[in-house]
């Protein structure tokens, strides 16, 4: 029994399984086929929440976007205008260059070859004038040798014309004349050498002269092949900075030409960012065209209203000159009852009205009368008078207040009048479209959706978001500058 309980137990246990089995792969079937519609749907919606913050992003950036073209777009016309201006400051400065480089090429070849020129000019006329004084030298040499040779051929002659006188005369003076030959000729010898000497004396000076003048020459040449030699090093250093001022244009030349294509991208997406800001700007004009007119017209009404106002104002405040001059005429008349009462007193304006009215019933009456009301009521007749006082004091007091109002009056009227001049100013500002009016608060330019405006969204932008490239370019750009100041 017990195993066929626990056979029955393993068979429905068994089944239980198989059931649970089929239930839990139903279940998946089921669970898969939902969860694609499920993921399909979720998918959908997270796509529509994804599409609207996409959308909410692209117009922001769009909008960011249009104010960065346009400010990029004049700081890229600001920038192309600044190379054009160093491009053709550099042509400039390099033309200059040259034609100095060139002149003083022209000016040292010319220089050199003058040099040149008056050394060998100095060279030959020192030549010429050695070869003169030395033929010069020669032939006088020759010339006065000749002389000796005559003289001494002469000299001979006579003296074998004396030896033979002598020999014939005597042969005692042929000793004596011997000896006094011989003197002569040691004379003769003594005068030769001298004028030897004299000549080797003064052709040694010439050379010495001659030796010095071409050894200062030389010195002069020299100095002149070192500056000549120092020019040539400045011309050298010139013509690098040159190559490097060029090497420089050519990579602006080339960052240029490298951002030119992305440059007309932008100006293309900014033209057409200009266009509908230029749209949106026209609908604003007509819409500010439209309040300026009803501003005007309320305005008009509003100068006439306060024209009116001023002259009701005007005569207002003559009136009350005119009492507070009665007011100052009767101060001095007020007893010290009165001045202390001044305040309590409170009568209507129609008892002041029927007080009047009998008092002129009264003063039309008879004389008759008079003397009896005066004669019989003597005490009313002076109560009257403080009465009439008393009256007039509150009049008085009722000016003040009224003067006081009026007062007031005024300083709200100026302060409206404060308003509507802060008003106009500011319907003045909307109207003269400028650049910081854009940047405030404009009540014209308030949207529906409290959306900034393009000029507001760029500038907010600006804040937030970095531009490396233009930051680096303009270092560069300084760069460059700086190191042309410092070479210069």
């Amino acid at each position: 029994m017990r195993a066929e309980e626990s056979e029955r137990r393993c068979r429905q246990l068994t089944l239980l399984q198989s059931r649970l089995r089929e239930i839990v792969a139903e279940e998946e079937e089921m669970s898969n086929a939902v969860s694609g519609v499920i993921d399909a749907r979720w998918m959908r919606f997270l796509r529509e929440c994804k599409q609207r913050e996409l959308v909410a992003e692209i117009e922001v950036l769009r909008r960011t976007f249009e104010a960065t073209l346009d400010r990029k777009k004049g700081f890229s016309t600001t920038l192309l205008e600044e190379l054009s201006v160093a491009e053709e400051q550099c042509r400039h400065a390099f033309r200059s260059h040259m034609d100095v480089v060139s002149s003083l090429l022209q000016l040292h070849a010319a220089r050199t070859k003058d040099l040149e020129a008056d050394l060998d000019a100095n060279v030959a006329e020192m030549q010429q004038d050695f070869e003169y004084e030395r033929a010069e030298l020669e032939l006088k040499h020759m010339i006065e040798m000749d002389d000796l040779r005559l003289i001494l051929d002469n000299m001979a002659a006579e003296a074998e014309m004396l030896e033979k006188k002598l020999q014939e005369e005597t042969s005692e003076g042929h000793e004596t004349a011997a000896e006094k030959m011989d003197e002569a000729m040691r004379e003769m010898e003594a005068d030769l050498n001298k004028v030897e000497d004299g000549l080797r004396g003064e052709l040694d000076s010439r050379y010495k002269k001659f030796m010095s003048a071409a050894q200062a020459n030389m010195k002069e040449y020299t100095a002149k092949c070192k500056e000549d030699q120092e020019t040539t090093e400045r011309i050298a250093a010139q013509l690098r900075k040159i190559e490097k001022l060029q090497s420089s244009v050519s990579s602006w030349r080339t960052n240029i030409a490298r951002n030119a294509k992305e440059w007309e991208d932008r100006n293309a997406a900014i033209q057409a960012e200009r266009d509908a800001t230029l749209s949106h700007l026209k609908k604003l004009k007509d819409k500010m065209q439209r309040w300026r007119e009803l501003q005007s017209k309320a305005l008009v009404e509003l100068v006439k209203e306060a024209n009116a106002t001023e002259e009701a104002l005007q005569a207002t405040s003559k009136r009350a000159v005119r009492l507070l001059r009665l007011v100052e005429l009767c101060k001095p008349m007020e007893t010290e009852r009165e001045q202390v009462l001044l305040h309590e007193a409170n009568i209507s304006s129609a008892a002041v009205e029927a007080e009047t009215k009998r008092r002129v019933a009264a003063e039309s009456s008879g004389n008759a009368q008079d003397d009896v009301l005066r004669g019989g009521d003597a005490a009313p007749a002076a109560n009257e008078q403080w009465l009439s006082l008393d009256r007039f004091w509150v009049k008085h007091n009722k000016v003040v207040l009224d003067n006081a109002a009026l007062t007031q009056e005024r300083f709200l009227l100026e302060e409206e009048n404060r308003v509507l001049q802060e008003v106009l100013k500011q319907y003045l500002d909307d109207v003269s479209i400028s650049d910081q009016v854009m940047r405030q608060s404009n009540t014209l330019l308030l949207t529906q959706g409290a959306n900034y405006n393009v000029v507001q969204a760029a500038n907010a932008s600006d804040n937030s978001v970095v531009r490396g490239y233009n930051v680096i370019e303009g270092n560069k750009f300084v760069n460059d500058q700086s190191r042309q100041a410092i070479s210069h």
